[in-house]
C-alpha cells in the first residue's frame, strides 16, 4: 500500500483539524509530515513494517502482531516509541573493545567493531545452525535455499535489489540476512543504506520478517573500509556469496563443523568456491574469525603489506593471510596491546606505493570556517586543519591514542562523518612527512609548498582549533586551476575530507613548481594567533575573505568580447547577481544566453570546482535535482538517497564561503519549476533559514549558503512549455536579453566588423525580423544574432542551409494554418542577392546537396 493511500484511510477515519492541515516551515501538511516520520521511522526501525522505493510500505509479521496486541491506536503508538527509544540508545550505545590476547589474536578496537561484528553473530550462528537470524524457528540457511538463490541470480545478470519473484519467502530471507554480513561491516556505508540493502529483499513477500531491533541498531556503526568499487556493487557482492554458500553445503558435515572452529579450515573451504569475489571472501573469514584476520579485504594489498612492512623477525611462510597475522601479532606487542589499523596513517602510507623518490602530495582544504586561510597560511609559513570539537593533543600522539580523540570527542557524528575526520587527523598529523609536496586552492589558483620536519601541534588561532604543520611554500608558483591539466584539474575536488592524498600525481605537480632555492620558510612566530587572529582586522586577504562572496570581473572587456556596445548589460547583470543571488536571463532564440553565462564565470575566473550546469527538460524532476532515492552504479535503482548537483554544490560551496560558487540552469522553464524546486522555494527568497529536505531523515536541516548563485536561461519563443509562475519571478531577477536592450543592440554589426564578415548578415537579420514584426509575430519569436555569428556562415550555400533547415521550419511552424504563404512573405534568396550575399549568379541549393538549382527547381547551368 502507498503512503499516500494511507492518508487517504487516516483522514476518513480521523478527520484533521485546523492544525494538522497547517504547513510546515517546508511547506508540507504538517499531518502528513508526522505521519510519514513514524512511519518511516519509528515503526520502521521498531521493525513492525518496510519502506517499498515505490513511496509504499509493507507490514511485515511483527508489525500483524502488533496490530492484532494493541487494539488501541494510541497503544499502538506508545510500545512503537517506547522501542524506537530503545533502537535509538542501542545504536548509539559504546561498546568495549572486541576482546582478545593481543600475543595470538588479531584485535580490532573501538565500538564500530563491536556494534558490526555483534549484529553479525546471531547471523553467523543461523547460517551454522540452518535456522534464522530474523524468524524464530524457521529453517532457512540450508543447501536448498542456497540453490534456489543461487539460480535465480544466475538467471538474473542484473537483478532488482528487491528479488521479485523468488518462489520462497526463505530464499529472501536468507538474502536479507546475508546482506547483514555483506554490508554491516563497512565503516564507510551509513547505516540508513546498510538497513535498506537488508530489507530489499524482504519487500515482495507478504508478512515478511521485520529486521530485529538489535541487528538495525548495530548496522549504525563499522570498521571496514570497504571502498566505494565494492561496496557501489551489493547484488554482485550477493552473488559471489551465494555461490560461496552453494559451495559449503556441498561440503561434508565434518568439515564445515571444523571450519567454524579453525579459521584456516574456514578460509580454505570458502576460498574453494568457483567464480567468487576473493574480497567478499576475506569479509566472510573476518566475520566468523575475527582474530585470525585483518579488515583488508584486498588480496593484493595483503601481499603488498607483507612484502613492505615484514622483518627477519617474524618468519614468514609465504601464507600471505598467515604472514600477516603475524606481522599484526609483532606490531601489536610493539604498541604495548593496541589494535593495528592498516588502512589509515601512519601504516598505510608505509605500505602503499609512494612516487619515486619517496615524496607523497597532499591537497588540504583552505577555505572553510567562513575564511580562506590560504594567505595566512603563506604569510606564517604553515597548513592547517580545524579539529573543533579536540581541545589537547595526546602525549604520544600515534594512530591509536589520535582514533580514540576523535572517537571521543566526535561521537555525535555518524560513524560514516566520524571516519572522515579521523581520516583527515591521521592523515594530517601522521600520514604527511618531511618534503611531501602541499597542495591548496587559493581563489582560482593553486598553491603549493613542502612539509617541514615537525610535528603536528594544536593551537588556537583567530579563535578556531586547528592542528597545524609547517610548509615551505613556493610563493613564485601559483598556475590558474582552470588552465591545469584535466587529470589534475578534476582531482582538486573535495568530497568530504578535509585532507585528501594525492600521491599518483606527485610528479605532475612537482613539474609545477620552481627550483628549491624559490622555497621561503619564515621565522615561526613567537604567537601565531596574535599574528594571524589578533591582526586580521588590518590584514587585507582575512578581511576580503570574511566578506560576503561576489562575482567580480572587468565588464567593460567582457562586452568588448561578446560585442556589446558598452559594458552597461554586464554591470547590471553583476549587479543583479551580487544584490539577489538570482538571476533568469530570457530573450528568443540565438540571443547567445548559454554562451554568455559560460562566458560571465570564465571573465569571473571560477574554476570547474565553483560551477555547474544543469538542463532542464520535462521530466526533470526534484530527485534529478536536490536529492533522491537514485539508483547505483550496478543499476539496482532506489536504495540510496543521493545528492543532485543543486546539494552538491551548495555541500561545496558551504566549505568554502569566501568563494562564489554558480549553478546555471539551462531552459529553466522547461520543468515543472515548482515541482523541482520543491521546498526549496522558500529558501530561495530565505536564505539565512534552513528546511528539511524531503528525503531526510530529520537529522540534517539545509540551507542555501549566500555565496551560491544562480543562472537560469529561459527562451521566450518555445510555446510548447509554461512560463514561470508569479511565485518564482518573485524571487528571480529576470534581465532581457533581446535586441532592444541598448548595450545589445547592434551585436551582429559589431561581430562582423571584428570578424571581417560582411555586415550585410546583420542587415539581413535585421530585414527577417522587420518583416516577423509586419506580419503580427510576436517580438519574443525574432531571431537572435547566434544564429548568423558562425564561422562559414557568410557563404551562400551556408546561408541557404540556414535558410531551409532553421528558418524557414520555424516560420512555417510560426504562421501555422498560413504556411503556404511564408516564401512569398518572406522572399529570402531575394534578399540574400539584393544584400549581395548570394554570390555571382548563385542559385539556391537542393536540399541535402551543394548543388545549386533555379528557384523553379531546375538545375542551375
Amino acid at each position: 500500500m502507498t503512503i499516500p493511500e494511507l492518508q487517504d484511510l487516516t483522514a476518513t477515519r480521523v478527520p484533521l483539524n485546523d492544525y494538522d492541515q497547517s504547513l510546515t516551515k517546508s511547506g508540507t501538511v504538517r499531518a502528513w509530515n508526522n505521519f510519514g516520520w513514524n512511519l518511516t521511522t519509528i515503526i520502521e526501525h521498531v521493525g513492525w513494517l518496510h519502506a517499498t522505493n515505490d513511496g509504499g510500505v509493507r507490514l511485515t509479521a511483527s508489525g500483524k502482531e502488533a496490530l492484532a496486541a494493541y487494539a488501541d491506536p494510541q497503544q499502538v503508538y506508545d510500545v512503537a516509541n517506547l522501542a524506537y527509544k530503545e533502537w535509538d540508545a542501542l545504536r548509539n550505545e559504546t561498546l568495549p573493545d572486541v576482546g582478545g590476547n593481543p600475543e595470538v589474536d588479531v584485535l580490532h578496537g573501538g565500538s564500530g567493531a563491536a556494534h558490526a561484528l555483534r549484529a553479525a553473530a546471531p547471523v553467523l550462528e543461523a547460517w551454522r545452525t540452518g535456522g534464522s537470524a530474523f524468524s524464530s524457528g524457521a529453517a532457512v540457511w540450508t543447501a536448498e535455499h542456497a540453490r534456489e538463490l543461487d539460480e535465480y541470480l544466475r538467471r538474473s545478470p542484473s537483478p532488482h535489489a528487491t528479488l521479485p519473484d523468488l518462489p520462497s519467502v526463505e530464499a529472501s530471507v536468507l538474502a536479507a540476512e546475508a546482506f547483514v554480513l555483506l554490508v554491516g561491516p563497512f565503516s564507510d556505508m551509513v547505516g540508513s543504506t546498510k538497513r535498506s540493502r537488508v530489507r530489499n529483499p524482504l519487500i515482495p513477500p507478504v508478512d515478511p520478517p521485520g529486521l530485529p531491533l538489535r541487528i538495525s541498531a548495530d548496522l549504525e556503526q563499522g570498521f571496514v573500509h570497504g571502498g566505494q568499487a565494492l561496496i557501489a556493487t551489493p547484488m554482485a557482492m550477493l552473488a559471489s556469496f551465494v555461490r560461496t554458500l552453494v559451495h559449503w553445503f556441498e561440503q561434508p558435515e565434518h568439515a564445515r563443523e571444523t571450519a567454524w572452529t579453525d579459521p584456516w579450515s574456514f578460509r580454505d573451504l570458502v576460498g574453494a568456491a568457483d567464480g567468487t569475489d576473493l574480497r567478499v571472501t576475506s569479509l566472510l573469514c573476518l566475520v566468523a574469525h575475527p582474530a585470525a584476520f585483518t579488515a583488508i579485504l584486498s588480496p593484493v594489498d595483503r601481499e603488498r603489506i607483507v612484502e613492505k612492512l615484514a622483518s627477519e623477525m617474524d618468519g614468514l611462510s609465504g601464507d600471505a593471510d598467515k604472514d600477516l597475522k603475524t606481522i599484526t601479532l609483532r606490531l601489536q606487542q610493539e604498541r604495548a596491546g593496541q589494535p593495528v589499523r592498516y588502512d589509515v596513517a601512519p601504516l598505510l602510507q608505509e605500505w602503499s606505493e609512494a612516487p619515486e623518490g619517496g615524496a607523497r602530495a597532499w591537497l588540504i582544504r583552505g577555505e572553510v570556517d567562513q575564511q580562506n586561510r590560504v594567505p595566512a597560511w603563506m604569510k606564517q609559513a604553515f597548513v592547517s586543519v580545524s579539529v573543533a570539537q579536540l581541545t589537547q593533543l595526546p602525549k604520544e600522539a600515534d594512530e591509536s591514542s589520535l582514533s580514540s580523540l576523535v572517537d571521543q570527542h566526535y561521537g555525535h557524528l555518524q560513524v560514516m562523518k566520524r571516519e572522515v575526520k579521523k581520516r583527515d587527523v591521521l592523515s594530517f598529523a601522521l600520514g604527511m612527512r618531511s618534503g611531501d609536496l602541499v597542495a591548496t586552492v587559493d581563489g582560482g589558483s593553486l598553491r603549493l609548498g613542502r612539509l617541514e620536519d615537525s610535528p603536528a601541534q594544536l593551537q588556537s588561532i583567530g579563535g578556531m582549533s586547528l592542528l597545524t604543520r609547517r610548509v615551505a611554500w613556493y610563493p613564485d608558483t601559483a598556475p590558474e586551476v582552470k588552465q591545469l591539466p584535466g587529470n589534475i584539474r578534476s582531482r582538486l575536488r573535495f568530497k568530504g575530507e578535509d585532507v585528501l592524498e594525492l600521491t599518483e600525481l606527485a610528479s605532475a605537480l612537482s613539474d609545477l613548481t620552481e627550483v628549491d632555492d624559490n622555497l621561503v620558510l619564515v621565522p615561526e612566530p613567537e604567537d601565531l594567533d596574535e599574528a594571524v587572529g589578533a591582526n586580521a582586522a588590518e590584514d587585507e586577504d582575512q578581511k576580503k575573505a570574511s566578506e560576503p562572496a561576489k562575482l567580480d570581473c572587468d565588464v567593460e572587456a567582457l562586452g568588448t568580447q561578446l560585442h556589446h556596445a558598452d559594458g552597461s548589460w554586464i554591470a547590471e547583470l553583476l549587479a543583479s547577481l551580487n544584490e539577489r543571488r538570482q538571476v533568469v536571463l530570457e530573450g528568443p532564440p540565438g540571443t547567445g544566453k548559454t554562451f554568455l553565462a559560460q562566458a560571465l564565470l570564465d571573465a569571473c575566473g571560477l574554476t570547474e570546482a565553483q560551477s555547474a550546469l544543469v538542463q532542464f527538460h520535462p521530466t526533470y524532476s526534484y530527485e534529478d535535482f536536490v536529492e533522491g532515492f537514485r539508483p547505483g552504479t550496478d543499476g539496482e535503482g532506489g536504495l540510496v538517497v543521493k545528492p543532485g548537483p543543486l546539494k552538491r554544490i551548495a555541500d561545496e560551496a558551504r566549505q568554502a564561503p569566501a568563494k562564489p560558487f554558480v549553478l546555471v540552469i539551462d531552459e529553466i522553464n522547461r520543468a515543472n519549476v515548482a515541482k523541482v524546486f520543491g521546498e526549496l522555494y522558500f529558501l530561495l527568497e530565505y536564505r539565512t533559514k534552513q528546511v528539511e529536505l524531503l528525503y531526510s531523515d530529520g537529522s540534517e536541516r539545509f540551507d542555501l549558503p549566500e555565496n551560491l548563485f544562480i543562472i537560469g536561461t529561459m527562451n521566450t519563443a518555445d510555446r510548447s512549455i509554461a512560463l514561470l509562475d508569479a511565485a518564482m519571478r518573485r524571487r528571480f531577477v529576470f534581465l532581457s536579453m533581446d535586441s532592444g536592450e541598448p548595450a545589445l543592440a547592434g551585436m551582429l554589426h559589431r561581430w562582423c566588423e571584428a570578424t571581417g564578415r560582411p555586415t550585410a548578415l546583420a542587415a539581413l537579420r535585421d530585414r527577417l525580423n522587420a518583416e516577423m514584426a509586419k506580419r503580427g509575430l510576436d517580438p519574443a519569436l525574432a531571431f537572435g544574432p547566434s544564429y548568423f555569428m558562425r564561422d562559414g556562415v557568410e557563404t551562400p550555400a551556408a546561408l541557404h542551409r540556414m535558410w531551409r533547415r532553421e528558418l524557414r521550419p520555424m516560420l512555417v511552424e510560426h504562421h501555422y494554418g498560413k504556411h503556404s504563404q511564408v516564401d512569398a512573405w518572406y522572399p529570402f534568396p531575394s534578399w540574400l542577392r539584393e544584400l549581395d550575399l548570394d554570390g555571382p549568379a548563385q542559385a539556391p541549393l537542393d536540399e541535402g546537396s551543394d548543388t545549386p538549382v533555379d528557384e523553379a527547381g531546375a538545375d542551375a547551368p
